[in-house]
């Protein structure tokens, strides 16, 4: 367990505000990993060990290695940065630390069922025969796959794609995409299923920011967030909301890491995912 600064008198505050054993965990579990943190990441501090030497940007750094590395949800992440801010202004209260580093730091904003395009799930053929962008509907196909944008865009993938099974109604579309691509087959001389359609470039694979332009373009014109984290995170959610799982789905579930799963198992239960 880390040094945590001044814990003897923060547990005696913690006593006058008669909170549960189960909080007073929590407070010391954020302390600790804060403190176990910050020691390994601010030079000054871990030869210091002295309170004055962490700052915002510490909790910051922390707040951001929560959501991007421990994958933990924005509940979770907030009740930590609540417990350290109680923690600070204690000390500052007590002239032990001149600032509050907690104190410019926004929560986490907790996402709504609402935000997530489930739409387009429910009803694929609808998109996918829609007049969306050809890469659009591309990647919500492959989405509804189980893959994620990420292996999408790889190079070759398309040998993996090729493989799959496909609905009537998805075939209907993979009509239309291959007339479309036909031309920039021929230009690019390549097989790979993103390729850009701008002829002076350095590439003959589409950009990942060209593809956002086209996401974007389309979720403005849908009203939906059709962003490729927000797409894959919807297709998660929906996959833990089912019973009989489909082929798709148990590929997508069973490519997960423990770490991702947990998480999106987590934000499951936040959002009452598919229980509203």
């Amino acid at each position: 367990m880390s040094k945590i600064p001044y814990l003897t008198g923060f547990n005696a505050y913690l006593k006058t505000r008669h909170i549960s054993p189960r909080a007073h965990t929590e407070y010391m579990n954020s302390l600790n990993d804060f403190f176990s943190y910050t020691i390994q990441h601010n030079e000054e501090y871990k030869i210091s060990e002295d309170i004055k030497d962490v700052h915002e940007m510490d909790v910051r750094h922390f707040k951001n290695f929560m959501l991007e590395r421990l994958h933990l949800s924005p509940s979770t992440i907030n009740k930590v940065v609540s417990n350290l801010n109680v923690y600070f202004k204690y000390l500052f209260s007590m002239k032990k630390t001149p600032e509050i580093p907690t104190l410019n730091i926004n929560s986490v904003v907790v996402p709504k069922q609402s935000d997530f395009p489930v739409e387009v799930f429910q009803n694929l053929p609808k998109y996918l025969n829609s007049d969306l962008s050809i890469y659009t509907r591309l990647l919500i196909l492959i989405i509804s796959k189980g893959f994620n944008y990420k292996e999408a865009m790889e190079p070759d993938f398309y040998q993996r794609f090729n493989q799959l099974n496909f609905s009537t109604l998805e075939k209907k579309f993979l009509e239309s995409y291959q007339a479309f691509m036909m031309p920039l087959r021929s230009q690019w001389n390549n097989q790979n299923l993103f390729l850009s359609r701008n002829k002076g470039a350095n590439s003959p694979l589409l950009t990942v920011p060209a593809l956002h332009r086209d996401l974007k373009r389309d979720g403005e014109n849908t009203g939906l967030d059709l962003a490729p984290k927000k797409l894959y995170t919807t297709f998660i959610l929906m996959a833990l909301s089912t019973k009989d799982l489909t082929e798709d789905q148990e590929r997508a579930l069973d490519a997960l890491e423990t770490a991702s799963l947990l998480y999106y198992r987590r934000l499951k239960r936040e959002l009452n995912f598919m229980n509203e």
